[in-house]
């Protein structure tokens, strides 16, 4: 779609004779002329309180009346307030399949926004999941542009009816945690509109005048926040009519950004590094300063900001409807991976049942970074699953792992220097590798420190720690290293643990994010061990370095406990956010351990995964169930408990591609991910997710769009037809709940494109969430517009002519009826 631009020469002529446009409708359509309010406010304004506006210099501009933009972070409920409704993460919002519920969940963010004083909420983020390292992907919706373009709408048409802007983020390519403030993303033109661009149009085409915040890296070469060709295509493209913000980091060069087509400066007055009078010395032409500041006020004119001016903040904005649509999300989100034997739901032949894993006080609800929300008071899943069994069910509790967190630091005791003195030798470097002459020695206790171990090193600086280390138990020893720099362990000559943390915290939610490893020890056998760090890799100004371990395994007696029990649940997790990427596939720790040793033990083993993403199953074909949870906020608890009693249906479908092994994928190589230097190659161009995956004959673990019912589906024959006139394909299907308790299906189109578009072999083109009693039947329609079907290719969408292949199932890989259709 090709709109014009959104300050048109007849507006700028009406500026410059003091002379306001004809008034708009107030609810405006895409295209549509800016607010005459704006427009007059505008006219009225200097040069310097226009840059006052995009330098949000709100009290700057307090006789004009325009309200300051209040922001918080609030794509799975406010981040870094109380008294507000911790909601499932983006991720299972996506997996939901649901954009009723997605348009739901957007009101009542909105409600608690401006209930808490914001009349700006950051979000929905929709960034496209390339590969499964991404640490922020639970922070978005998943890898598929439609869904969540759909759901992201639903989101911020909801957000915006409560008199709050929404923005959208992050445009454009946000992929990687690694090198995220210059990593240089090399993208084809096809890539960037048909799948990274695509989620922001079919957002923009529904809510025109909202927010867009943009990305961090560099896109082919130049920063995203100062690139004037994702200006354009953002706004002349795409059309959106609402203004463009920076994330935190703005880049290099904030008045360039600005120039580039930036129109607000940052996110609120201390996030702006534009000096005073940087956009009025002709560094910034005067009608993109016009523009940039029209785009503000339209934004807040359009959804009612001076209309509706936030109340002062409550104390609790959450509501129990708002709970309630928490543990709706949460159970609409749960993907049923796999049910071998019928072992969910739990029946009442159960009798006694083992809980594992971290299900109480080291329970993950949320992710670190922009979208962790503090829970307050809930119910664990212990708590939850204890209530929900009730008197007839004898359920127990074993940790049996410590789960994905820091352990106790390495003693003294155990540790000697090669002279037999207590702990470990320490040899420090002016340099950022552990190499030539040290500039100190000394013998160290342990390894735990957050500041400089010695005094007089410089800047940059590095260390090697060494010795013999005399266990006290046999068996598997864990060990984590929670650094803010770079670091290697390593045992009896083998590498345990390397790996870099550029913070040893992440700096919003309550989470650490060790790196661990494990090796098998034997009580009173001395063993060498070397450990390495520098600095220059940690955020600047700090550094630190904790070496933890776990002698003793908790596994054992979970085993114990499994083999006495009915059946056996076991929890594992695995904590993600921002400013962190997944170094591996495994699950942290030694939780894969833990699974294998109870389902060897308990042939009724329940797996339920919190985690932000895939992970690698070794043990998949051990286990009768595999329940995908994400991070459910409040809901944690007392959704899994729901879905394993039965008194839900499992309803989410993946959003994501589960891999097999960490080698399937796009970003499988060094070039491809996390990049040379600075640079990271797009190869893959327009076939990510299970495009990819079907274009490279990938058998994935879990396909794109899997997920089980507690009951049995069948679909009936697909009809199909496309219109010329109207340009669209209409397709309907019958689905049938051929099983014997009520259930859920997202029935899921698909289109296979002519051979001249030299598209993927498929792209998911429509879905329908259904619920339905057993036996009944209901006849599900689609209709796709012709946009769905097309591709881009010399800087336009073309609809190919040609025969269109239609599917119709339950999956990206389970495709059961299919019809020719002739386009042209």
């Amino acid at each position: 779609m090709n709109r014009r631009t959104f300050l048109s020469a007849a507006v700028l002529t009406a500026l410059a004779s003091g002379i306001a446009p004809a008034a708009a409708a107030p609810r405006r359509t895409a295209g549509a002329a800016p607010d005459s309010r704006a427009v007059a406010l505008l006219a009225k304004m200097t040069a310097a309180q226009k840059e006052a506006l995009v330098r949000c210099d709100f009290a700057a501009l307090s006789s004009l009346g325009i309200p300051a933009l209040t922001m918080v972070d609030a794509s799975a409920g406010l981040r870094g307030e109380t008294g507000v409704t911790a909601f499932p993460v983006p991720l299972a919002q996506a997996a939901t399949f649901d954009a009723d519920l997605a348009g739901r969940l957007g009101q009542a963010l909105g409600a608690e926004g401006r209930a808490k004083g914001y009349n700006n909420l950051l979000g929905p983020t929709v960034d496209t999941a390339r590969t499964w390292h991404f640490g922020r992907q639970a922070e978005s919706m998943g890898e598929d542009l439609l869904l969540s373009g759909i759901l992201g709408a639903a989101l911020t048409r909801r957000i915006q009816e409560q008199h709050v802007v929404a923005t959208v983020k992050h445009f454009s390519a946000y992929t990687q945690e690694v090198n995220r403030f210059f990593v240089d993303a090399q993208i084809s033109d096809r890539a960037l509109h048909e799948i990274y661009h695509a989620s922001f149009e079919r957002i923009i085409d529904a809510v025109p005048v909202t927010s867009v915040m943009m990305a961090y890296p560099k896109i082919n070469g130049t920063f995203a926040t100062q690139s004037s060709a994702l200006f354009n295509d953002l706004k002349k493209t795409i059309g959106l009519e609402g203004y463009t913000v920076p994330d935190f980091w703005a880049g290099d060069d904030p008045v360039g950004a600005v120039k580039a087509g930036m129109d607000l400066g940052g996110l609120g007055p201390g996030g702006v590094k534009i000096p005073v009078g940087g956009l009025t010395d002709g560094s910034v032409p005067a009608a993109r300063l016009d523009d940039a500041a029209l785009r503000i006020l339209n934004t807040m004119y359009a959804n009612g900001l001076f209309d509706h001016p936030v109340p002062a903040p409550a104390a609790n904005a959450s509501t129990q409807a708002h709970k309630d649509l928490a543990h709706e999300l949460a159970v609409s989100s749960t993907v049923l991976l796999t049910n071998r034997s019928r072992a969910l739901p739990l029946t009442p032949t159960v009798k006694s049942l083992v809980v594992i894993g971290p299900a109480e006080n080291t329970a993950l609800t949320g992710v670190s970074g922009s979208t962790y929300v503090n829970p307050g008071t809930w119910t664990t899943p212990l708590a939850a699953i204890k209530d929900r069994a009730g008197t007839g069910v004898t359920v127990t509790y074993r940790q049996g792992t410590l789960g994905d967190i820091p352990l106790t630091a390495v003693p003294a005791t155990v540790l000697r220097t090669g002279s037999g003195a207590a702990g470990l030798t320490g040899s420090f470097y002016a340099a950022a590798q552990p190499s030539g002459t040290p500039v100190a020695t000394q013998v160290s206790a342990g390894i735990d420190f957050t500041s400089a171990p010695v005094a007089g090193l410089p800047t940059v600086w590095s260390a090697r720690w060494s010795g013999t280390l005399t266990p006290t138990t046999t068996g598997p020893h864990r060990f984590s290293m929670l650094p803010s720099g770079t670091t290697k362990l390593v045992i009896n000559g083998r590498t345990v643990i390397s790996g870099t943390r550029h913070s040893r915290r992440f700096f919003l939610g309550p989470y650490d994010y060790p790196l661990q490893g494990i090796i098998d020890l034997t009580a009173g056998k001395a063993v060498s061990i070397s450990v390495e760090y520098s600095n220059s890799t940690a955020d600047t100004g700090t550094c630190g370095l904790t070496l933890g371990w776990q002698p003793k395994s908790l596994i054992p007696d979970a085993v114990a406990a499994a083999r006495t029990s009915d059946a056996a649940v076991v929890i594992v997790n695995r904590v993600a956010g921002e400013d962190m990427d997944h170094g591996s596939l495994d699950l942290p720790g030694d939780q894969d351990k833990l699974i294998a040793d109870v389902a060897a033990a308990n042939s009724r083993t329940i797996v339920v995964l919190n985690t932000d993403g895939p992970v690698a199953m070794p043990w998949i074909n051990d286990v009768e169930a595999v329940v995908q949870l994400w991070y459910a906020g409040r809901a944690t608890g007392t959704a899994l408990a729901a879905v394993l009693f039965g008194d839900a249906d499992p309803s989410g479908r993946l959003p994501v591609t589960f891999p097999v092994t960490a080698s399937q994928g796009p970003g499988s190589t060094q070039p491809t991910y996390p990049g040379n230097g600075p640079t990271v190659s797009h190869s893959e161009g327009h076939l990510v997710g299970y495009r990819y995956y079907d274009a490279k004959n990938q058998s994935p673990l879990f396909p794109f769009g899997h997920g089980l019912s507690y009951t049995t589906f069948n679909l009936g024959s697909l009809e199909a037809s496309y219109n010329t006139a109207t340009r669209t394909l209409t397709a309907a299907v019958t689905l049938t709940n051929s099983g014997s308790r009520e259930g859920t299906e997202v029935v899921q189109l698909y289109a296979a494109l002519p051979a001249g578009a030299q598209a993927e072999p498929r792209r998911l083109i429509g879905f329908r969430k259904v619920a339905l009693a057993p036996g009944a039947s209901t006849r599900i329609t689609f209709s796709v517009t012709a946009r769905d079907l097309s591709v881009w290719t010399a800087g336009a969408w073309k609809l190919t002519p040609g025969s269109y292949t239609v599917h119709a199932g339950r999956s990206s890989r389970s495709l059961s009826v299919q019809r020719l259709v002739t386009v042209s």
